[in-house]
């Protein structure tokens, strides 16, 4: 996971390496100054860019946490469902913080995605909604923290630099010095996984130890990197709330290959709840439909 979150380290060097080729004259004389070159880019100030990257680039790296041990006992369809709860979070984050108006159909969107959500959380794994200690459930409830967290993410960011960074420079420094936060993170993680008295927090340490498993590696990290420096840039671009509506996408596909992959069936209650889900975020970008439209 942490290696994951370093990747868009690699960000700094090709922006760095871009503007010494193609940029101004002060570029392309500037040597091996990387922190003048990117300084000069950033429509923020550098030492304020680096606070807002070791802030929000640790935030992400915990709610990532939750969404990756999650997965031990959650399907990936599952785990998908219940992380695009992060729109009902986003709107009523949005609501309270950005001040955005609030309306009855987009309410009555996040109730029913939220209720597509329980569902999904209870029956995902086949498990006894009376069993409030199952694994699946739990591990469902980490993922719906994951999501919480993530919302969290999404708002504040835009809060805190949504009209600064709009640029696309601005954005691909702030992804890397996001990659810079997350190294140290991983050391300090890693001995803490490592010694951990928990049996259910230990990790041991080590890659994987198959061809296979290292090409899924590095495939996740390509992956990742990808995400993430999308998943700014939407986020400032458009608005939190469309950005997590983007993402419900990921419910059908993930189903598909979970299917396709693994084989896996799926109780009537986890595909009404996904539905639901999936219904539930139609309602809340419904009128933000219409508005562009006639506009």
């Amino acid at each position: 996971m942490c290696f994951s979150h370093s990747a868009p380290v690699v960000i700094l060097p090709i922006v760095f390496v871009y503007y010494r080729l193609y940029g101004s004259r002060e570029d392309r004389r500037a040597g091996f100054d990387i922190v003048g070159v990117l300084q000069r880019h950033s429509a923020i100030p550098f030492s304020k860019l680096m606070r807002l990257a070791a802030f929000f680039g640790a935030f992400y790296l915990v709610s990532d946490y939750f969404w990756f041990a999650s997965f031990k006992n959650l399907t990936v369809a599952a785990g998908a469902a219940i992380l695009n709860s992060s729109p009902l979070f986003v709107y009523c984050l949005s609501v309270i913080v950005l001040h955005e108006k609030a309306s009855i159909r987009k309410l009555s969107g996040v109730v029913t995605a939220f209720v597509g959500v329980m569902l999904v959380v209870i029956y995902q794994g086949g498990s006894d909604p009376e069993d409030t200690v199952n694994s699946s459930v739990m591990a469902g409830l980490m993922m719906l923290t994951s999501a919480a967290m993530g919302a969290f993410f999404e708002v504040l960011l835009a809060l805190k630099v949504g009209n600064d960074m709009n640029d696309i420079s601005t954005l691909l420094i702030f992804s890397g010095l996001c990659g810079v936060v997350a190294i140290p993170l991983w050391f300090i993680g890693t001995l803490f996984f490592v010694c951990s008295p928990f049996q259910s927090l230990y990790e041991p340490v080590g890659l994987p130890d198959t061809a296979s498993g290292l090409l899924v590696l590095a495939i996740a990290v390509v992956m990742f990197l990808i995400n993430f420096v999308c998943l700014t840039t939407s986020i400032i671009w458009t608005s939190p709330l469309e950005t997590s509506v983007g993402f419900m996408l990921t419910i059908p596909l993930s189903g598909l290959m979970d299917t396709w992959l693994h084989h896996t069936s799926f109780s009537w209650e986890c595909i009404v709840g996904s539905g639901l889900v999936m219904a539930g975020f139609g309602m809340l970008e419904l009128k933000a439909l219409k508005s562009t439209t006639r506009g």
